[in-house]
């Protein structure tokens, strides 16, 4: 079976800014050590490798199709009803965290 979906990108945009409103509390894997929610600028320290990565709002936005993409394909088990990552009220750290590793590594190495 072959599913299509069309997201508008105002709703990817919304998406992407309400996932930024919930750090620094909800990093996870890496640590959240700078928000500037104003201006949509991040810092994330990835412990393992030493280095502190930046990430704007406008990343998670464009990183997010191919995040839900993998989720509905299965490659990322965050939520149990797929439909569920259009709501960020459905999301917990473990996936908030997860599309910041999309943005840094094109991948979610860690959790």
């Amino acid at each position: 079976m072959k599913i299509e979906i069309e997201i508008p990108d105002e709703k990817i945009k919304k998406l992407a800014s309400d996932i930024m409103q919930n750090f620094p509390e909800c990093a996870v894997c890496l640590q959240c050590t700078s928000w500037k929610y104003d201006k949509g600028i991040f810092k994330f320290y990835d412990e393992e490798d030493g280095k502190e990565y930046t990430v704007t709002t406008k990343q998670v936005e464009e990183k997010l199709p191919q995040f839900i993409k993998k989720c509905f394909e299965g490659k990322y088990k965050f939520f149990s009803d797929t439909f569920g990552i259009f709501d960020v009220g459905n999301w917990d750290a473990w996936p908030m965290d997860g599309i910041i590793q999309e943005v840094i590594f094109n991948d979610v190495i860690y959790g």
